[in-house]
């Protein structure tokens, strides 16, 4: 599943979002049913990048605040490598929507279950 999920990331890079889209959502069912909390919230992360590029930023905002809530739980704070890469899809999103409005959505997303999150992501609305 972990390779798997770094796929999905290199297909974003490549600029093939419909197929990262496809790719996450599967992780993201795979690792929930397994009950791999830090996988979710990897697969989830590169889901946020998805919705920027769908022009949803309200939900990446949300995903961003859930999984940096439950990092903050599970105590895995997100490696340097990959904070650069949501720090992308943090200013995409205030750039889209404004500070006020992404702080909303960010504390909608920390307020929200795995299972909410899961759901929000895989709903694509």
């Amino acid at each position: 599943m972990w390779a798997k999920v770094r796929f999905g990331y290199l297909t974003l890079r490549r600029g093939n979002i419909n197929e990262a889209r496809e790719i996450f959502a599967e992780t993201a069912k795979g690792f929930q049913m397994n009950k791999v909390t830090c996988g979710v919230i990897y697969t989830l992360e590169g889901k946020a990048h998805v919705f920027v590029a769908m022009n949803n930023p309200k939900t990446a905002a949300r995903l961003i605040g859930w999984a940096d809530a439950t990092r903050g739980v599970i105590e895995d704070p997100r490696p340097l490598l990959e904070q650069g890469d949501v720090d992308k899809v943090i200013a995409a999103c205030v750039a889209k929507m404004g500070e006020a409005a992404y702080a909303n959505a960010y504390a909608e997303g920390q307020a929200m279950t795995l299972d909410e999150a899961v759901a929000m992501a895989l709903n694509e609305r």
